[in-house]
């Protein structure tokens, strides 16, 4: 009797954790407990360095940059594609920006230049994938390698320094972080109180659906797309105004971070309903401070990438279970 009783009470148990982790809300409550579980565990750990000034001003500025185009490429992963290029297309852009810097002083041109090149080049991504029917991730795969190697043809395996003149001008007048609230604000917007963000959601939910009900998928693709490729442009500058210079080897892992943060942030990789614009900020948040408290304990900065992996492969093995009955989407 007592061993059927504690059968109902441990079926009731796993009942409850089920519906509470269905629940819309969960979510998006995860992920900030999960962020001040690692800053607590990473403070203990490092005695409380971590939590200096200094330390938490370096995670911001990080987190800023990842911040920036992980909220761009959100939209691209709420139509359940996954772009792979989205830190290649951001250092080779912030890379023809700092040759442009070195022959011209203008830093206004310059900053449009960045978003500019970034819509163009998302641009022709998007349509390579629509127009040859091709999967959004097979192009970007290819467009990653392509952007790498550009870069380092660019830099010969060098580095290139921007004018400090331009770096002091972008630090004096709080680029970064005026540029992410602004650009912030308006993916908000666009993602959960217009038709972009409703339609993205959709097709990426069940494409049949989506084309049964008049949505066009190759047009919203193409919108994800464009507003990504604003957020790897200012991405870009941002990474100029913090580094001050660029090479083969600037933020390596950017495209690593970006994808963990959307995951970290309570996103599912299929994107659908459980999509929220705001998930690449918290989950650039998470993975900053992991990034600089594993640095900090001593850990090797491969070591860090291994860890990295590991966490966002487990990330997608319990967190994108599609519903039975939904086919996956076709690119």
């Amino acid at each position: 009797m007592s061993e059927k009783i504690e059968r109902e009470q441990k079926r009731s148990f796993l009942t409850t954790i089920k519906t509470i982790t269905e629940q819309k809300w969960f979510f998006q409550v995860l992920p900030i407990v999960l962020l001040i579980l690692i800053s607590i565990l990473l403070s203990v750990l490092t005695n409380g360095k971590i939590t200096s000034s200094r330390n938490l001003k370096i995670i911001f500025e990080q987190a800023l940059i990842v911040a920036t185009v992980s909220t761009g490429a959100s939209f691209i992963y709420a139509s359940g594609n996954v772009n792979l290029a989205m830190g290649a297309t951001t250092t080779l852009i912030a890379t023809l920006v700092t040759f442009f810097l070195n022959s011209n002083d203008s830093l206004i041109i310059a900053i449009i230049l960045a978003v500019v090149l970034g819509i163009v080049i998302m641009t022709i991504s998007a349509l390579l994938s629509t127009l040859l029917n091709v999967r959004v991730m097979f192009v970007t795969i290819v467009m990653m390698t392509l952007f790498r190697a550009i870069q380092d043809s660019l830099l010969k395996g060098g580095s290139l320094g921007v004018p400090y003149e331009a770096v002091l001008k972008l630090s004096n007048g709080n680029f970064s972080k005026i540029a992410f609230a602004i650009y912030f604000i308006v993916c908000i917007i666009l993602f959960h109180f217009t038709a972009i963000g409703r339609s993205l959601k959709t097709i990426g939910t069940n494409n049949e659906n989506a084309f049964q009900t008049g949505i066009e998928k190759a047009k919203y693709l193409l919108i994800a797309f464009i507003i990504a490729g604003v957020g790897a442009g200012l991405g870009a500058v941002m990474i100029l105004e913090r580094a001050g210079s660029v090479s083969v080897n600037t933020l390596s892992g950017l495209n690593t971070d970006v994808m963990l943060a959307i995951v970290l942030g309570g996103m599912s990789i299929f994107g659908g309903s459980r999509s929220f614009a705001f998930t690449g900020f918290i989950g650039s948040l998470t993975v900053c401070m992991l990034n600089q408290g594993l640095l900090m304990l001593g850990v090797d900065s491969s070591v860090v990438q291994a860890i990295r992996g590991i966490i966002f492969l487990i990330l997608i093995m319990t967190s994108t279970q599609r519903p039975k009955g939904l086919p996956a989407p076709e690119g």
